[in-house]
């Protein structure tokens, strides 16, 4: 339904009047939706560049890293090749305590099962023993 349908009682200015004035308010609202779309736009598109910047910066730091590593590969490689022999092994060091501290468990529990005590059940043996109470759940 139109305005002019509207308003066919009305004289011809009148319904002009009011047909531009339909329009005015038609055209601000989309100005308004304009403007609106344009700020998100705006938005859209400086949060675009910060992400691109941030994946950018990401790629270098990504790239740095790989770069050590390559760097710290190679300089291994030069010990290895200059003396003929690995250099690195800090492994072995972690493996020798390991070892020497399982030997050091294995004595100790070998001298507590020669005693018959061992540091659980010296504790355990102080202890009354449990027995079953003399109540019955049958009927």
């Amino acid at each position: 339904m139109s305005v002019g349908s509207t308003m066919k009682w009305m004289g011809r200015s009148a319904r002009d009047k009011a047909e531009s004035m339909a329009h005015e308010v038609k055209d601000r609202a989309t100005e308004r939706r304009l403007e609106r779309a344009t700020s998100e736009t705006e938005r859209l598109r400086h949060e675009n560049d910060l992400l691109r910047d941030e994946v950018s910066e990401s790629r270098a730091e990504h790239r740095r890293i790989l770069d050590l590593i390559e760097e710290r590969f190679n300089e291994m490689a030069a010990e290895e090749d200059s003396d003929g022999k690995k250099r690195s092994h800090k492994g072995r060091w972690f493996l020798f305590l390991v070892a020497a501290g399982g030997g050091v468990y294995y004595w100790f529990r070998q001298r507590g099962a020669q005693t018959g005590e061992d540091e659980w059940t010296s504790n355990l043996a102080d202890m009354p023993a449990v027995t079953e109470s003399g109540t019955s759940t049958t009927l």
